[in-house]
């Protein structure tokens, strides 16, 4: 848990720095005033916290995370689902539930849906399974028991109800899949560029 914290400020900072903090006060000040001033990074360590409360089977205490990341930032994230490290929540009014898998790295825009199919003959609590450096763009609707692969990208309003392959985007209602010659993320940057 603790090493997905640290992975998760970081992220966190890169995104929501605090440069005059960071002039003023050095980085571990700018890291602090990045946790105070972003519910977004706010809402992954109190989810982080859910995680760990309901690993040790803390009565109560996993509801009570959910209601605060809800007053938050309107993002609710369910007690089964499990998210890697590096998340990134976009401004809130997210929702994640039922046997979901997040993937390292992955950022997700607001008013996007993963989790559940609840329509159909034979409703089910398996969710999707998130694969690594995965975007989701705003008002995105990934349901049901499918697979989403590493580098996807999931198109603004995208209705997601099957598998995604890696580093392809779906498009549209029911979604398409636009195929990438090649990969996307950070598996596109070449050996010799010294990023890795």
């Amino acid at each position: 848990m603790f090493e997905n914290v640290n992975r998760d400020i970081d992220l966190g900072v890169n995104w929501h720095s605090v440069p005059r903090v960071r002039a003023l006060l050095g980085l571990r000040a700018e890291r602090i005033a990045s946790i105070l001033l972003s519910a977004e990074l706010q809402v992954v360590l109190v989810y982080r916290f859910q995680a760990w409360t309901r690993q040790l089977r803390i009565p109560l205490v996993p509801n009570l995370c959910r209601r605060v990341t809800m007053l938050l930032a309107g993002v609710s994230i369910g007690d089964s689902v499990t998210i890697g490290p590096g998340l990134l929540v976009n401004h809130g009014q997210v929702i994640i539930d039922g046997t979901t898998t997040i993937g390292p790295h992955c950022n997700v825009a607001p008013f996007v849906t993963i989790g559940l199919d609840t329509g159909g003959p034979a409703p089910s609590l398996a969710g999707p399974q998130i694969g690594r450096n995965v975007f989701v763009g705003t008002g995105a609707k990934i349901l049901g028991q499918i697979s989403i692969g590493d580098n996807a990208r999931i198109g603004a309003n995208a209705v997601v109800l099957s598998d995604v392959p890696a580093n392809s985007t779906a498009v549209g209602v029911p979604a398409r899949i636009i195929p990438h010659e090649s990969p996307l993320g950070p598996a596109r940057r070449s050996p010799g560029s010294g990023e890795g």
